[in-house]
């Protein structure tokens, strides 16, 4: 289920709670509008079903169609052990719509260039098959040697011509191996998740995003009395991104040790893909002071704003950088065009 399905649907559940009507009705009274608009009653149906035979409401969540995230599930599950469901539901509600609105941004960072860039490509492929080849229908009367430019972008036009659906072919082919390896190789995933990491300006992006949702989750976790190690535990278990995982994974086991969780979080992270030297500081900050939770909701709303203010940056970059890349795209097929015209006289 996509973030604005969760958020519509804990959203909806939550309101209905707060209005005193109990889960089960809420439920029913959820599928009403929906039997006369879409088919999600074909999910909540079998739900309402499992809460009738005595299933716990997480457990519907996991067997649901529609398919909750590890995250979703195991804060119901909480919420129903520490009878705080509502409250959680709640918090649940307000992350997802937090997330919402950065994948929002996200979608609206990337959207643009993403568009421009296929036009571009577009219209440079739809002028290599069909403007350039009556050029060199004009350049073959010249019987002179054409200038270096010229004559790589008539050669690039009659390949482009030629192999065209061949090459389709092979770039559809690469991208399907590429998405079979990517699901059977948990090391290639590994491998990439390091790989992003690393670049300048995409690896603060994801950086901030992954940051902001750990230390959201363990917050939350806190918040509802949950003991640390066991949300760091679930944290883990929830991630959807290997190296945040592996390195929850380390950082649990360091803490069973006893040592301190900003002496933890640097030794799990020992490559500081993540855990950067202000991170480390609140985080020993929090522990020293006894405020670890609040430190813990201060560094998810820290990196909620860096990943906000990146994105922007990045907005900003990426405008005159298209127009650069499209300049020089269009500017240096047009002189390769006219430079043989412009000396007509030395080559005829």
């Amino acid at each position: 289920m996509n973030l604005a399905k969760q958020q519509l649907f804990t959203t909806q559940l939550v309101t209905l709670l707060d209005a005193g009507v109990p889960l089960v009705p809420a439920l029913q009274m959820m599928r009403e509008p929906m039997n006369r608009t879409n088919s999600t009653h074909h999910w909540l149906d079998p739900m309402i079903d499992g809460l009738h035979q005595g299933q716990s409401f997480s457990t519907c969540l996991r067997n649901s169609k529609e398919g909750f995230d590890a995250f979703y599930c195991g804060l119901v599950e909480i919420g129903e052990l520490s009878g705080q469901l509502h409250p959680l539901l709640c918090k649940i509600s307000e992350d997802l719509k937090k997330s919402q609105e950065i994948q929002g941004q996200l979608k609206k960072a990337l959207t643009y260039p993403i568009c421009v860039l296929l036009i571009c490509f577009g219209l440079l492929i739809a002028m290599l098959i069909w403007v350039i080849p009556s050029f060199e229908q004009v350049f073959a009367g010249f019987n002179a040697d054409l200038p270096p430019l010229t004559s790589f972008l008539l050669q690039l036009s009659r390949y482009v011509q030629e192999s065209l659906f061949l090459g389709l072919f092979l770039m559809l082919t690469l991208l399907c191996l590429a998405y079979f390896l990517w699901w059977r190789f948990p090391l290639l995933q590994k491998f990439v998740d390091r790989c992003l990491l690393r670049l300048p300006l995409m690896g603060k992006l994801i950086r901030h995003a992954l940051l902001a949702r750990w230390a959201t989750t363990i917050f939350i976790l806190q918040e509802s009395g949950t003991p640390l190690l066991k949300a760091i535990r679930i944290s883990a278990r929830c991630s959807n991104h290997w190296y945040l995982h592996d390195v929850s994974v380390e950082l649990y086991r360091l803490l069973l040790q006893g040592q301190a969780i900003h002496e933890s979080a640097l030794s799990a992270d020992h490559q500081q893909l993540l855990f950067k030297r202000e991170t480390l500081q609140l985080l020993k900050v929090g522990e020293d002071s006894g405020g670890l939770v609040k430190m813990l909701q201060y560094l998810a709303n820290y990196h909620e704003r860096q990943l906000t203010e990146q994105l922007d940056v990045l907005m900003e970059m990426i405008e005159p950088a298209l127009v650069v890349i499209m300049g020089l795209l269009v500017g240096g097929m047009v002189v390769a065009l006219y430079l043989p015209l412009f000396k007509l006289g030395e080559i005829a």
